[in-house]
């Protein structure tokens, strides 16, 4: 074998191998590796783990699905939110997140890839290499990347699910993505309207005492009578609960359409579409895209303020 052929046969391995191992000093094998990174680093193809779960669950094909139109959800989720996310948390696994069910016990995991190093994968895959990574596209067998990704503890993982509307507003803007999307991968959602929801939240905002805690607050609101139907007797006892986690949760629009509000603890969010989306859309500002308003219950650090003007000053 010439020298020229032997090179080259080096080279085909060391390309079957790539992605096989990521360092990162000083972490742990099984830290989250950072979304922008991976793809910018090509150790992983989007839509091969679980960025396109919300898709793939129902049949689609992982290996397809992100060659979609570029007006296809799939193209957005990987092209505009994914590839721009400069953050190492967990996100959810489902963009469509609700509570766990018989049928979907995965809806409601979170996840993150992972070093191939990594051997705790908590339900989650191991790496291919490269040619069993082609092997899995081209066959249409099975979802395959060549990076690792785990199904995250929120106990021990730092999950989106955790974050303040706030602090996930403030990574946003950092890693300008659309806030529509961000609030779908970070919180779980029930299927409730605002509408449903705002007599409760509005009682509890006016009844509210700061000596005791969300839930105690929510729990002296009177329960609704149950000759009308198990809908608002449900819609109470589900408030109750998600008031009194102090966490995010999405409160879904019909047709689960990008605007919708967060209940966090006693504040109402509103997720809008600003009046220049469009533009903001097409010049590629993603975070500008929505604007994301504190409507009820708010803290004095979240309400608007008038501008301030140094000429007075």
């Amino acid at each position: 074998m010439s020298k020229v052929a032997s090179f080259l046969a080096g080279l085909s391995v060391a390309s079957a191998l790539a992605g096989q191992h990521v360092h990162n000093a000083g972490r742990s094998t099984c830290d989250c590796l950072e979304f922008a990174a991976v793809y910018y680093d090509n150790l992983a193809s989007c839509g091969r783990a679980s960025e396109l779960y919300f898709h793939t669950k129902y049949g689609a094909s992982a290996a397809y699905a992100p060659t979609e139109p570029i007006a296809g959800l799939p193209h957005q989720v990987c092209s505009n939110f994914f590839k721009n996310f400069k953050i190492n948390s967990c996100v959810n696994r489902d963009l469509y997140s609700f509570p766990l069910t018989e049928t979907d016990n995965a809806s409601n995991q979170t996840w993150c890839y992972v070093s191939n190093d990594c051997l705790n994968l908590n339900g989650g895959k191991f790496a291919t290499n490269t040619l069993g990574f082609a092997i899995g596209g081209w066959h249409n067998l099975q979802s395959t990347s060549n990076l690792s990704w785990k199904v995250c503890d929120d106990a021990t993982d730092s999950v989106l699910r955790t974050k303040s509307v706030r602090e996930l507003d403030a990574m946003g803007a950092d890693s300008d993505v659309g806030m529509a999307l961000l609030l779908r991968y970070s919180y779980p959602a029930v299927s409730m309207t605002w509408g449903e929801a705002r007599e409760f939240m509005e009682t509890l905002n006016d009844q509210w005492d700061e000596s005791e805690s969300s839930g105690e607050n929510f729990n002296r609101i009177s329960a609704p009578p149950t000759q009308w139907g198990d809908r608002l007797p449900w819609i109470y006892t589900t408030l109750s609960s998600i008031v009194a986690s102090e966490n995010g949760w999405i409160l879904d629009s019909p047709g689960h359409r990008d605007e919708f509000h967060v209940i966090f603890g006693r504040e109402v969010w509103e997720v809008k579409r600003s009046e220049e989306g469009n533009m903001a859309y097409l010049a590629g500002k993603f975070w500008k895209e929505f604007d994301v308003t504190c409507v009820l219950g708010c803290s004095p650090a979240t309400r608007e303020e008038a501008p301030l003007d140094l000429l007075t000053q």
